[in-house]
């Protein structure tokens, strides 16, 4: 068979699911190549993980399947491909291993992530390392919440043991930080190490002092995502920035449907005034203001409160401006 793959996103990073694809053809004996609409294929595998890419018009093939989380969160490849062990030499610009050594997430209140939808809301172990680590000196995990599934120390001995350097893509969750986790995840060799606090109403103050506590890296060294914009008012916004830096750790703004307000640039859309209120946009303002304070780390130390940043103190002097609807 000759097989087309089409990466719709394209988002410089590999496609994981097309390499796996690749590697279960080509052990058939079939000819895989990147999709061309000059050329004729028996089956075309179509991969879109965004839901705002545009989905090409394939009609040089006999048979064309299209999957990923832009198109459904139900779609899932045959059990005998997902244990495919990734075919690297279709991105050769990439060095590092990627895979999932488990799927899902307990969070299933936190409605602005697709994983408890997509994977189940409880994690689960779906792989061990040698699925897909072949060796590299870089390993990326897309897990979602690897510490909430129960075989967590021994997925974290399979990484000490590669001795490469790992990249926790969706991050650590520090409620499974307990002493035997803290210790493991020393020996692993992490490239940035970074948490999340979502949830205002979650007191994770605790866990976050424990952490700094165990002085696994320097404070200064931890990232931790805070979500804004989705259920939380600015003072509890505020409160877990704060909290976050008199622990010594470094909060970084996280704005939930960020591009529905503004472009690439962070100006305003066109029409935004007609789709939200007065309200809703100022609001947006206000944490798009927090976020330029808080994830510049020479800003939020030389102004350590928000209310005397400056762009944010002119905005607020000006009368908090934002687009009106026509005739308001």
């Amino acid at each position: 068979m000759k097989i087309g793959l089409v990466n719709v996103d394209s988002h410089n990073f590999p496609n994981l699911c097309l390499m796996k694809l690749s590697s279960y053809h080509k052990k058939r004996g079939d000819l895989v190549e990147f999709w061309d609409k000059d050329k004729s294929y028996d089956r075309v595998y179509v991969s879109k993980i965004f839901t705002e890419s545009i989905l090409p018009i394939v009609e040089n093939a006999t048979e064309v399947i299209i999957g990923g989380s832009g198109v459904d969160l139900v779609n899932e490849l045959p059990e005998e491909i997902e244990h495919e062990t990734p075919d690297y030499s279709l991105f050769p610009q990439y060095d590092f291993a990627l895979g999932m050594l488990t799927r899902g997430c307990p969070r299933v209140n936190h409605g602005f992530c697709i994983t408890p939808q997509k994977d189940g809301c409880i994690s689960r172990k779906v792989a061990d390392l040698k699925e897909f680590w072949t060796g590299q000196k870089k390993i990326i995990l897309l897990d979602q919440n690897l510490l909430a599934c129960k075989d967590r120390e021994t997925l974290l001995d399979q990484l000490i043991g590669s001795s490469a350097e790992v990249e926790f893509n969706g991050g650590l969750d520090v409620r499974y930080m307990n002493e035997k986790v803290i210790e493991k995840v020393r020996r692993i060799k992490i490239k940035d190490h970074h948490f999340a606090w979502d949830d205002p109403k979650e007191d994770l103050q605790p866990y976050f002092k424990r952490l700094v506590e165990a002085k696994i890296k320097s404070p200064d060294r931890i990232g931790v995502y805070v979500l804004t914009n989705f259920w939380s008012t600015i003072e509890e916004d505020l409160y877990r920035v704060y909290e976050l830096r008199k622990l010594g750790l470094m909060p970084f703004i996280m704005i939930y449907d960020k591009q529905k307000f503004v472009d690439s640039r962070g100006k305003w859309i066109k029409g935004v005034e007609e789709r939200f209120t007065k309200e809703e946009l100022r609001h947006f303002k206000t944490v798009q203001h927090m976020q330029r304070w808080c994830n510049n780390r020479k800003l939020i130390t030389i102004s350590p409160d928000f209310e005397g940043y400056e762009p944010y103190k002119k905005w607020k002097q000006q009368g908090k401006p934002v687009p009106q609807r026509k005739g308001a």
